[in-house]
């Protein structure tokens, strides 16, 4: 096996398993940084596969050097089948954070230009700032994000030393310790945790995502007066729980891919509205990624709001009709340019629609309480992920257990329910029975544009 010094005297070429920064002036360096690169495959079948690099791209972001270092991230290391549709960009994000850390950003204080290299103290340091770094909104990192930051590196560290042995800096024992767990019969086991505490700074407040039922009928009134574009992806989200990104990936009934929508009637009645969420399909020619599927399911509309979902899909049916868009696509929402709306797209446009009408028709309601909250709309910003918050409450008033409320929201595990749950008593208002009202409001909408 090659020494770590006849790899750094190879000056800068991707050598073997690992790749480094030549080593002139220190303002070299500032020229270049680690970044991702994110090929996606479209197989015969439609899917999106995609396979992540970590690249060396220089500072107008044109990628100058592909490394291997992708092949050090530690995605089903200990199982026989890996799904196709594996995707470790999430854990790379946080090794080319640490990569450019130490290597570029801090270069003038730790003078290393190989990973080979790096150091616990070095670790320590990245950890650190990581968890104190104020980010552009002005928040603090939650301990979520510090936690996943800390085992995607010591992870990627780990793989290093079983590929390369004690050319690595760093011990196992700088990496992990041993710590000892029982399991439900009470037998005791060793587990692997990491061997760093991170100090971080907690966050202040929550995410700003109350959204009162009175407030979110004006909402979905104004939407389908002035964004009729998105009107029925809010009901999505009100009344199905889907994520913004998810709202992205329905398609069109009919389409050659399938259907995005499956009603479900018994004679003119609809029983049952499924949303089509099993696989991460292109939704427009250009290959842009629209949204994530966080789940990949079979989403059912929750069936208090049957009635509203199904007359505002009517709606937006005028409006698909009366716009051209992608048709080997078929995407349920589209941009100003036919194609399919993205992620991006869409928060933009709900944006726009609290900024320029919701939050000025709240300021001049009579109801004390929506003046309030249209005052605190100027201070706190209204996301799409409102919407979804606004259907969990909707799950817990109505009585659903924790099973339930993680099925109707298509969680993967169930703590989120749980913390719903656990907020139940601050939920409990006066439960009103919101669907009829919607639905009356979707009619008197359709009589507004019939008339005009």
């Amino acid at each position: 096996m090659m020494s770590a010094a006849a790899y750094q005297s190879r000056g800068g070429e991707c050598v073997g398993e690992v790749v480094f920064l030549p080593n002139p002036e220190d303002d070299w360096r500032q020229k270049y940084h680690y970044g991702l690169y994110a090929h996606k495959l479209i197989a015969a079948n439609g899917e999106i596969y995609t396979r992540p690099f970590i690249v060396i791209k220089n500072k107008y972001g044109v990628i100058v050097r592909f490394t291997t270092l992708h092949n050090y991230a530690s995605i089903f290391e200990r199982k026989v089948f890996v799904p196709v549709t594996s995707d470790a960009e999430a854990k790379l994000h946080y090794i080319c954070k640490m990569l450019n850390y130490i290597l570029i950003e801090h270069y003038a204080e730790f003078r290393i230009d190989h990973i080979f290299k790096v150091s616990r103290a070095m670790l320590e340091r990245f950890f650190r700032d990581y968890a104190t770094e104020r980010q552009r909104s002005g928040e603090f990192r939650g301990e979520q994000s510090v936690e996943k930051c800390v085992y995607a590196v010591m992870a990627f560290f780990k793989k290093l030393r079983r590929k390369f042995g004690d050319y690595i800096l760093l011990s196992d024992a700088d990496l992990v310790s041993d710590k000892t767990v029982y399991n439900k019969y009470g037998k005791p086991g060793k587990r692997a945790v990491p061997a760093f505490q991170v100090r971080g700074i907690p966050k202040r407040g929550e995410v700003f995502r109350e959204l009162p039922t009175k407030a979110f009928k004006i909402l979905l009134n104004l939407a389908f007066r002035y964004a009729s574009d998105i009107a029925f992806a809010i009901c999505l989200q009100a009344f199905a729980g889907l994520r913004a990104g998810e709202v992205c990936n329905v398609r069109q009934e009919g389409g050659p891919m399938g259907n995005g929508l499956i009603f479900t009637r018994m004679e003119s009645r609809v029983t049952k509205i499924e949303i089509d969420l099993l696989r991460e399909l292109p939704m427009r020619s250009d290959g842009v990624v629209c949204g994530r599927i966080k789940k990949e399911r079979i989403q059912c509309v929750y069936p208090p709001f049957l009635e509203a979902f199904a007359a505002a899909y009517e709606h937006h049916k005028k409006f698909l009709a009366a716009n051209s868009f992608e048709h080997d696509y078929r995407p349920m929402f589209i941009n100003g340019k036919g194609l399919a709306m993205s992620y991006d797209d869409y928060a933009r446009r709900f944006r726009s629609l609290v900024d320029k009408h919701f939050r000025a028709v709240l300021l001049e309601c009579d109801d004390p309480e929506l003046r309030i909250y249209g005052q605190l709309l100027y201070e706190n910003r209204l996301t799409p992920h409102a919407l979804r918050h606004w259907y969990s409450v909707q799950l817990v008033l109505h009585g659903e257990d924790i099973a339930q409320i993680q099925f109707w929201r298509g969680d993967k595990n169930p703590e989120s329910a749980f913390a719903y749950l656990q907020d139940k008593g601050d939920l409990v208002r006066e439960l009103e029975n919101a669907n009829e009202y919607l639905s009356e409001i979707l009619m008197a909408q359709g009589e507004t544009e019939i008339d005009s």
